[in-house]
């Protein structure tokens, strides 16, 4: 996650014990991203600050990138800042800001205090340079954002705030997390929510740099769900996830949590409007109850017979809209019931994106291009080009001397598979109940050396393959058919048989080698 005030503070002191009175030997950048090299008793250390606006954040890193071209904002710090000692690192009250101050030794004029001062502030990320309280240059140059002249000879103005510093913090059950967050500065959404339910100072939790590879996030101590790595400081946990968003396959896998993200959120939401509409169905038996009472219809009451009213209409009024309620909870059912299947169906069908992502190879990644297009992956003047020259799909294929397997990875491989490749006498091949590829196989005769040969492929390449006798499906390639409105990998079958597989990784590899 990105960083809040209170990972900030024990960045800070991490820091601080690390660089504090080192000398700054050398400055470069690349893009958003400045690299400090310190030296301190014969030791070297890489500060790392990057002004990404989605990974704004400051950590020494034992990777750091190679220089790209001097920019005038970097000559600008490496003229008043190399050569000079880091004294100490501060942290602005309980916000995203952290002060390194130096000390510059001129030759005329002696020792000169300077600061760089780092604002993580997501898209408003800043680097100033500044001395006697002056901003001498600026990373992002504003001539006004909230009221701050953000150029250079400004004075330099910290964010205004009314809110309470995070240390101030103390234990309140009637707050809600955004409250919190409201209330403190420095203590983000996710932390509000741990504190909420947890009664303790955040100051007072034990570091423990935790790096989640599910969300590629990283915090002071365990805030994630699923499987974490935990390191020895906070900088290789934030450096992990600058290694990993590396990794070509990222911005598909986040493009695809974002949208399960509002898939989720949605079915939350939808849940919510149906248990109200259940609750609105008993209207019908409110207005009747009133109907039935012996009471002045033309009267105006807070409540009868345990039954709460609006005391600004009449009895009958009164009856008249809970029976309205009524019939508009039981139109809205039908609509709700429907949009939730639609997002379930879509939950699958990303869920199995997701599967299909981890197995692909960095080859296929092009058929995932064309297979997130139709959800918004990319923006509009690159759809176009994409129907233009759209690339051949290249599916895995192996052969022996009885018999052709070919295997559909993704969607975009499957339909090629289903639509253009498969004959009504193949036979197709697909892990039962689970996520996986889809297999083809030509062949004179299925074999019982093709029918485990191709149920052992089919059990690799899905996600049971670490499992033991995993259970595949497999029936004449005319008996499957397309599921109308879902991506390839859907389908409908008949007259499938199953066979339970255990995998040789031996003779995978084998396999795998000859394709």
């Amino acid at each position: 996650m990105a960083l809040d005030g209170v990972y900030t503070h024990f960045l800070v002191n991490e820091l601080n014990e690390k660089i504090s009175k080192s000398r700054l030997e050398s400055i470069w950048s690349n893009q958003t991203s400045f690299i400090f090299q310190f030296y301190r008793q014969k030791e070297r250390q890489y500060l790392n600050i990057n002004l990404n606006a989605s990974f704004a954040s400051c950590y020494l890193t034992n990777n750091p990138h190679a220089k790209g071209e001097i920019a005038s904002f970097t000559n600008q710090l490496k003229k008043h800042l190399e050569g000079g000692i880091l004294e100490e690192i501060k942290q602005y009250k309980s916000d995203r800001v952290i002060i390194f101050y130096f000390t510059y030794y001129d030759f005329i004029l002696g020792p000169i205090k300077k600061e760089i001062i780092f604002e993580a502030m997501g898209r408003h990320a800043n680097l100033y340079l500044i001395e006697n309280n002056k901003i001498v240059d600026v990373y992002k140059k504003t001539f006004v954002i909230d009221g701050r002249h953000l150029v250079p000879n400004a004075e330099f103005e910290f964010f205004n705030t009314d809110k309470l510093d995070a240390k101030e913090y103390t234990f309140n059950p009637l707050l809600t997390p955004k409250e919190l967050t409201e209330k403190y500065l420095g203590i983000s959404l996710r932390l509000a929510k741990f504190l909420c339910e947890n009664p303790i100072n955040p100051y007072d939790i034990k570091v423990n740099p935790t790096y989640s590879k599910l969300e590629n996030k990283s915090y002071y101590f365990n805030l994630f769900e699923g499987e974490v790595t935990n390191y020895h400081t906070l900088s290789e946990a934030l450096d992990a996830r600058i290694i990993q968003q590396s990794n070509p396959k990222t911005p598909y896998f986040t493009f695809i949590k974002n949208h399960q993200k509002k898939l989720d959120k949605k079915y939350e939401q939808l849940i919510k409007q149906r248990e109200n509409a259940y609750l609105h169905l008993q209207d019908k038996d409110k207005g009747d109850l009133i109907y039935q009472s012996n009471y002045d219809l033309n009267l105006n009451y807070k409540k009868i017979d345990g039954i709460d009213l609006d005391d600004r209409y009449s009895l009958s009024k009164n009856a008249q809209i809970f029976y309205k309620n009524y019939q508009k909870a039981k139109r809205s059912l039908t609509f709700i019931n429907t949009e939730i299947n639609g997002v379930l169906e879509q939950k699958q069908i990303f869920d199995n994106y997701q599967f299909e992502l981890e197995k692909s190879d960095e080859q296929e990644l092009q058929d995932f291009k064309e297979i997130l297009i139709p959800y918004g992956f990319m923006k509009q003047s690159l759809k176009k080009q994409h129907k233009q020259n759209k690339h051949k799909v290249k599916l895995l294929t192996i052969k022996d001397s009885e018999a052709t397997y070919t295997i559909g990875k993704n969607s975009l491989q499957n339909g090629y598979l289903m639509n253009e490749l498969g004959k009504p006498n193949d036979y197709w091949f697909h892990v039962k109940d689970a996520p996986g590829s889809h297999l083809l196989v030509r062949c004179e005769e299925l074999s019982e050396h093709v029918l485990r040969k191709a149920s052992m492929l089919a059990a690799h390449f899905s996600s049971l393959a670490e499992s033991s006798s995993i259970p595949v499906n497999y029936t004449r390639f005319k008996y499957v058919s397309k599921m109308s409105g879902k991506p390839a990998s859907f389908v409908k079958i008949k007259n499938e048989k199953t066979i339970y597989i255990d995998i040789d990784k031996d003779l995978i590899t084998t396999y795998l080698f000859k394709a």
